[in-house]
């Protein structure tokens, strides 16, 4: 009798740390899944150029999309080309997306993106738009290119900072009004003859 009963206990014990252990396992798989990079979604709205010239600067961009192939698949390419001059001190010319209210509200949430960008060798910047900045030193984050080759560019929201020469304020997603791209004079080597040429394709928001 009383081997049975230790028989029965020991049975007991063994179901207890089979459960324990599976509990254990199923949270830290949960735990992997919090800390990637979440649920992708293409980003969705209307895209648009900007410049310089409300600085009065003299800058220039223009934009085409269209389908192409590339790396044998199918995809809507925008292609941005331009100059920058520095008519303007501090010239800029650059692109966007002006996002529909879905793409907005997963903005709003977002724990990174990513891009593909077929560049031409220089530097450019992605910038993360939100109301609560009010002398344009939205934050951002800065990526080089290499010409003629294709680059997935990732970047989590917390590589995103602000420049030096802004008002500090703290990053408030809820506040997002857009994500923009744009290249600038202090990059660029003559005040006139600075052109740029780049695709970019493939717009994620990682949720």
């Amino acid at each position: 009798m009383k081997n049975s009963t230790k028989l029965c206990l020991l049975a007991l014990f063994a179901v207890f740390c089979t459960v324990i252990f599976s509990c254990g396992t199923t949270s830290g798989a949960a735990k992997k899944t919090d800390d990637g990079p979440g649920k992708p979604t293409l980003a969705t709205g209307e895209w648009f150029v900007y410049t310089d010239e409300n600085d009065k600067g003299s800058s220039t961009v223009n934009l085409v999309s269209a389908e192409e192939t590339i790396n044998g698949n199918k995809v809507i390419v925008h292609h941005v080309t331009g100059n920058v001059t520095t008519k303007f001190q501090y010239g800029f010319a650059g692109w966007g997306l002006n996002a529909d209210d879905k793409t907005l509200e997963l903005f709003k949430t977002a724990k990174s993106f990513s891009f593909w960008i077929l560049g031409d060798g220089q530097r450019y910047t992605i910038k993360f738009k939100t109301s609560n900045i009010k002398d344009y030193a939205y934050y951002e984050y800065t990526f080089n290119t290499q010409k003629g080759e294709p680059l997935l560019i990732e970047v989590p929201i917390k590589f995103f900072m602000q420049p030096s020469w802004g008002s500090p304020v703290r990053m408030n997603q809820s506040l997002v009004t857009g994500v923009e791209w744009q290249t600038h004079e202090s990059w660029r080597k003559t005040p006139n003859n600075n052109p740029f040429d780049i695709k970019t394709w493939d717009f994620t928001v990682y949720n």
